[in-house]
């Protein structure tokens, strides 16, 4: 007997301008068309980090609508959604710059159950507006960072046993390389599939961060990583994970 799977996707939302907004509604649009199992229970959680715009959208499109009059970050948006979806057993991650193609959830769930060890499931990535051409590949040798952290799918568990995103990495810049690398130190894979796909309009919330900031961000972010570490996210990747640095950005058909 199957066994009923509780989803959330969490998408946090810095909206500060009508083009963000309407990137907002049509990934709102497209997660709304997505494809369940019968039976299977699918909620989106959003975290307002203090939008100007679209507040009302955002309401009345969510299960769980949860708001901070400030950016806190993406770290800090990203672990209140995953502590109000305590309930559910997968964990959806989403930019709000994205469609998806609608199967995404059911391939996810096929994958998950060929490996007890996949922790995340990550899917092919195109250009926004770009046609989506599927395969019916998995690549899951637990060792590639896929670059597609934008969006994706993990098991709840993962977050249990881990812990969260670590915040100290403030508004944004390397908390995905931290999460990933204590993902692979604990023994668990991710997998990387290319029959399912979203578009994505590359950093279109982070663009609108002040550019000396942003750069600065990241540079904390490298140096915090090294302190944890004793190597830069990329210096430290490729010794230890080389197969992922073999991976251009966009690596599959």
């Amino acid at each position: 007997m199957e066994v009923n799977i509780k989803t959330s996707i969490i998408l946090p939302c810095w909206i500060k301008n009508e083009e963000l907004y309407e990137l907002t509604v049509n990934t709102l649009n497209s997660l709304a068309e997505t494809a369940t199992p019968e039976g299977d229970e699918l909620e989106s959680i959003i975290i307002d980090n203090g939008s100007v715009e679209g507040i009302n959208v955002m309401f009345e499109n969510s299960a769980l609508y949860l708001r901070s009059q400030i950016n806190r970050g993406y770290s800090w948006a990203v672990n209140q959604g995953i502590k109000l979806a305590s309930e559910s057993e997968l964990v959806c991650l989403a930019n709000n710059d994205i469609k998806v193609t609608q199967n995404w959830l059911i391939t996810a769930q096929e994958i998950f159950k060929s490996d007890p060890r996949i922790g995340s499931v990550h899917f092919k990535m195109v250009e926004y507006n770009q046609p989506f051409v599927l395969g019916g590949n998995v690549w899951a040798t637990g060792k590639e960072r896929w670059c597609t952290s934008s969006f994706f799918v993990a098991r709840r568990q993962l977050f249990d046993e881990l812990g969260l995103y670590d915040e100290r990495y403030g508004l944004g810049g390397q908390e995905d390389y931290d999460f990933h690398k204590r993902m692979y130190m604990a023994g668990w894979k991710t997998a990387y599939t290319n029959a399912a796909a979203y578009q994505h309009k590359d950093s279109s919330t982070s663009n609108l961060r002040d550019p000396n900031e942003r750069t600065e961000s990241d540079k904390r972010g490298r140096e915090l990583f090294k302190k944890l570490y004793g190597e830069y996210p990329d210096v430290d990747f490729a010794k230890n994970f080389p197969k992922q640095m073999e991976a251009p950005w966009r690596p599959f058909p």
